[in-house]
């Protein structure tokens, strides 16, 4: 049925949507690559953060241990200092990892929509508040599946840390016989293990969700047949209105050229089929040119406003065929086809010629004795007065 949402979106709908914010975007991929980065932050400046606080808590310790004030209660400018003193550490240390958060952020989106600006998405919605949306929205099928996804996820993750766990387990059974150096060694390899295989099942899983998330919002988008149709109506203009516009363009045009008809020099006819009206002016163009063209009803009018204006007309059906397909109005005639227009041509003005000469002579006949019959008129007058 025409109702039925079967059909994909077309470009139009897509970008529509895009414009208002909707688009196919993963949490799971943005959470997967701000994990690859805030993990590879950690593996690059773990020494470094280790040595930065434990040189600030020592800083902190002995000033306090040497302080005057050590053998007194502690005041509220000596807390303000040294907690002025631990932040502002704290922040030079916590911005490199913010600084790769952010940039893996924005790396993360442009990667799945691209550049992207509209505060379509930011406006608010009524709907939105209405307690009996929400609840709809809760016990939605789409809330079912996200929370099947975030049990998929949850049993990877858990499954890949077991995973790591049991192959390390003999040496985590026995941190208590080492020393702390040997053991904090330990437990950070099993640590950065344990992360990277997170990293890259949180990877996979990220893409997983990516490529269904742009399914579930291609089907959405998704159109019916009519959708379609009203989507270029809306587009083109109605069908009708376009269909009477060339219409009128078209008897426009058509009159134009019934006009320009006895202007032209010769009409070509296929006889029945074909009518091209063609006009030769050297001073205008290098060439014959079309200035009527027409096929069944329309050819037969060019021939009679051709008839009733005078304008020489010669059947000659190859001609016709030929120069049909590959002229149009107001342009020359091809150059392949010059020689067999030009013999037309050359015949129809040596046939006009010709009978231009046989007028002008019966014109002459007829002044001839038309001078002898006055004269003779004017002898008798002459004749009766004497």
């Amino acid at each position: 049925m025409s109702g039925e949402k079967t059909e994909k979106p077309t470009g139009k709908r897509v970008s529509d949507a895009r414009n208002k914010g909707q688009v196919a975007k993963s949490q799971d991929f943005n959470g997967a690559l701000v994990l690859i980065a805030v993990t590879w932050m950690m593996g690059s400046m773990g020494p470094y953060t280790i040595n930065t606080v434990y040189a600030q808590m020592q800083y902190s310790f002995g000033k306090l241990l040497t302080s005057p004030m050590a053998l007194k209660p502690f005041s509220k400018e000596t807390f303000q200092g040294l907690f002025a003193g631990t932040l502002e550490s704290m922040i030079w240390l916590m911005l490199p990892f913010l600084l790769s958060v952010c940039v893996m952020a924005i790396i993360s989106n442009l990667t799945q929509v691209g550049p992207l600006f509209t505060m379509q998405a930011l406006a608010p919605k009524l709907d939105k508040l209405n307690p009996l949306n929400g609840f709809k929205r809760l016990f939605s099928m789409r809330s079912v599946i996200e929370v099947v996804k975030a049990i998929i996820k949850m049993s990877i993750i858990g499954a890949c840390g077991y995973s790591v766990i049991r192959g390390h387990l003999q040496e985590l059974m026995g941190l208590g016989a080492l020393e702390v150096p040997t053991a904090w060694g330990v437990i950070v390899g099993v640590a950065g293990e344990i992360a990277k295989w997170g990293c890259i099942s949180f990877l996979i899983i990220g893409m997983a969700d990516w490529r269904y998330q742009a399914w579930e919002m291609e089907k959405q988008l998704r159109m019916s047949k009519q959708d379609i149709k009203d989507e270029r109506k809306n587009i083109d203009g109605d069908p009708m209105m376009k269909s009477r516009m060339r219409q009128m363009g078209m008897k426009m045009m058509r009159t134009r050229q019934l006009a320009a008809v006895p202007t032209a020099d010769v009409v070509i006819t296929n006889p029945t089929h074909y009518a091209i009206a063609l006009k030769y002016d050297p001073d205008i163009a290098p060439a014959p040119v079309v200035v009527a063209m027409g096929k069944d009803i329309f050819a037969q009018k060019i021939k009679e406003v051709a008839k009733e204006a005078g304008v020489p007309m010669v059947e000659n059906k190859p001609l016709a065929r030929a120069l049909y397909p590959v002229i149009e109005v107001e342009c020359m005639v091809p150059p392949d086809l010059f020689v067999a227009v030009a013999e037309v041509l050359a015949f129809v003005f040596a046939k006009n010629k010709g009978r231009r000469m046989a007028a002008q002579k019966r014109s002459k006949e007829a002044a001839q004795k038309e001078a002898a019959r006055k004269a003779a008129v004017q002898r008798k007058r002459e004749d009766a007065s004497e």
